[in-house]
């Protein structure tokens, strides 16, 4: 089986298990680059993210090209994107939308991992939101990515039931503590989108 020539741009830690337990574990991956953010947004203080180290940790022993990206660069990684032909695009928790000339590099497609039910959860705050809707469940949804924000069809979904929010909690701290509880979803969502896009191109 040829390998696929996969790119990545991950950030926070559900970008580190997607690294860690589902494309440097996939012996059919070759990693030709990953992509994180440097530093936090300017809304958070704009220091350097304590994630970076961890992506250097997992990157470097790997021999797999790590490169830390913010503002212009980060925009528009494609002055930025390995030489020679690149098969698959992985994204989650990228702060920008990518362009369309971006996507059009990869021969099998983008994969976007986003925290929420498409299309009734798209754009921000999508946990929240589910909650203040009286969701009984969140999803995490990898869809193919378009120009348009989270807008493309839906390659695989796996759902988290949830609960009453705890006495004291709004929707907003109640979000961050389902946020947790999605970490471990992550890594096998991912797995499964890039086993339905090798099975549409034939392997």
């Amino acid at each position: 089986m040829k390998k696929l020539r996969v790119v990545a741009l991950l950030a926070r830690r559900p970008g580190l298990l997607v690294l860690e337990n589902a494309l440097l574990t996939d012996d059919a991956i070759e990693i030709a680059a990953v992509f994180t953010h440097g530093r936090l947004p300017r809304a958070e203080g704009g220091s350097e993210r304590s994630d970076l180290a961890d992506f250097t940790r997992l990157c470097a022993p790997a021999g797999v090209p790590l490169t830390a990206v913010d503002g212009t660069e980060a925009k528009d990684i494609g002055p930025l994107l390995p030489t020679g032909p690149l098969d698959l695009l992985v994204t989650l928790s990228w702060r920008y939308q990518v362009p369309a000339r971006v996507l059009d590099r990869f021969g099998r497609g983008c994969i976007n991992l986003h925290r929420g039910a498409l299309p009734r959860h798209a754009g921000a705050l999508p946990v929240q939101r589910a909650i203040e809707a009286g969701d009984d469940a969140v999803a995490i949804t990898a869809h193919e990515m378009v120009p348009e924000i989270d807008a493309g069809a839906e390659i695989a979904r796996v759902w988290l039931p949830i609960g009453p929010l705890p006495a004291g909690l709004d929707a907003a701290a109640g979000a961050e503590v389902v946020k947790t509880r999605l970490e471990p979803l992550y890594a096998p969502l991912c797995r499964l989108a890039i086993a339905a896009r090798r099975a549409s191109f034939g392997g």
